[in-house]
């Protein structure tokens, strides 16, 4: 008896090792079709975590071992993305013979030949590889993903072991002993299994992956506790799991506690994400108040001045990214919980930008206001002077033709220059303090 490498269900008719079982074909199918047209717009985990979480959503509901087949069946990608990663990237660097630079290039023709399915002529060319050059980690680990899809997990196995004294750091390591504990598992030897996956986590305590395995392998032999222990890390480590775990049957036999744990997880997530809300609506109250006094003052001294004032808009991009985290917060989806604090930074980072910018306008436009005041005080003698002179004028021609009609010139000129200095005066000054006020 064994089990399926893909979906872990146990193969009762089936003598030796299987990479896809019957049962779980038609999903391999439909997650190999969709690695291969999501294939390019995968440069990073997040986007294959994203990706995996869609293909979960979209994949009938029910298939049997739907959870660990699509956790298998993004590997390919995910194994070309660590290829990607610097630590990986910095073998090539260093080949300088001719010798381990064509080792290299049969190695990336053994890759090549493993995505397009073509297992036996990858195997030759891994093998070429590792004749010309036993210390490329990357060639092992290739060569024993080939020997898997042809369900010869003895040689997986074995390559997967000789890649643990070639990996560069030690998270290769646990990834080493992660494919080896795998295979321990799908031939139901449960006690190695659990002690390999023991190892890789101890080497790189935050995997995920391992972690996640790690839980599942603990079942069999009775340790409930170490496996929600471990479920838990796998998940705030890598939030898939959270998703993942519903749909594993592997973990039926303590789906109370794991629920439970999810529930409890899913608490931790939303009080933080409320609490980061609380802590960005406190941090945008006292923004508006800076944004609206700043307001003040570019009203007051923005006469004859064109330029915008900036904070206003930038606070509103800040109440933008608040109002978009509190609807995630409002799904109740643990992943929106956790995309929602990120999005509060950004409202938060906004909000502080918003003061800071609020704080330099007031400063600026106190300053434009304190020469509007001065420029009206300076003119303010000017205007009343001038006032009553221009009125003064205007009132004695009106007052010297009101007096030619009474026979009285001379005091209508009078009384008129008089009223229109008073009035041009009055009016000057008014004028003045409204240019300045």
């Amino acid at each position: 008896m064994s089990r399926c490498w893909t979906c872990s269900t146990k193969q009762e008719a089936t003598l030796g090792d299987v990479y896809v079982c019957e049962a779980c074909e038609n999903i391999s199918d439909q997650i190999r079709s969709l690695e291969k047209t999501e294939r390019g717009k995968i440069s990073k985990i997040d986007d294959l975590l994203y990706i995996q979480r869609e293909t979960l959503d979209t994949l009938a509901e029910g298939m049997y071992g739907i959870s660990s087949a699509i956790e298998r069946g993004f590997d390919e990608v995910s194994w070309e993305l660590q290829q990607q990663t610097e630590v990986l990237h910095e073998i090539a660097a260093i080949l300088k013979t001719p010798s381990e630079i064509k080792a290299n290039e049969w190695r990336q023709m053994g890759e090549k030949l493993r995505r397009r399915d073509v297992y036996n002529e990858a195997v030759e060319f891994f093998l070429k590889s590792l004749e010309t050059n036993p210390l490329d980690y990357r060639t092992y680990i290739g060569l024993g993903k080939a020997y898997l899809h042809l369900e010869e997990f003895g040689e997986a196995k074995k390559y997967f072991e000789k890649s643990l004294f070639h990996a560069p750091v030690e998270f290769y390591k646990s990834y080493s002993l992660h494919l080896i504990g795998r295979i321990y598992y799908c031939s139901e030897d449960y006690v190695q299994a659990s002690s390999t996956l023991r190892s890789s986590i101890e080497l790189s305590p935050t995997y995920a992956d391992a972690h996640y395995d790690y839980a599942q392998y603990c079942l069999p032999l009775g340790e409930r506790e170490n496996s929600i222990t471990s479920l838990r890390k796998a998940i705030l480590n890598k939030p898939l799991y959270f998703y993942l775990v519903q749909k594993e049957k592997n973990f039926d036999p303590i789906r109370s506690e794991v629920q439970s744990l999810l529930e409890e997880i899913s608490m931790e997530a939303f009080h933080t994400a409320e609490k980061a809300i609380s802590k960005s609506e406190s941090m945008l109250q006292k923004a508006q108040e800076d944004v609206y006094e700043a307001k003040v003052h570019w009203n007051k001294a923005r006469q004859g001045d064109k330029k915008e004032i900036k904070s206003p808009s930038i606070y509103g991009h800040a109440e933008s990214k608040l109002n978009l985290a509190k609807d995630k917060v409002a799904s109740g989806d643990y992943m929106a919980f956790l995309e929602a604090n990120p999005i509060i930074d950004e409202s938060i980072n906004y909000a502080h930008n918003a003061m800071n910018t609020a704080h330099k306008e007031c400063i600026y436009y106190e300053g434009k206001n304190f020469e509007n005041i001065k420029t009206g005080w300076t003119m303010a003698p000017l205007l009343c002077i001038g006032g009553a002179i221009v009125f003064s004028i205007i009132g004695a021609i009106g007052g010297c033709a009101v007096g030619v009609g009474n026979g009285a010139a001379g005091t209508g000129s009078s009384i008129g220059a008089t009223l229109g200095a008073i009035i041009g005066f009055i009016l000057g000054a008014y004028f003045s303090f409204h240019s300045t006020w």
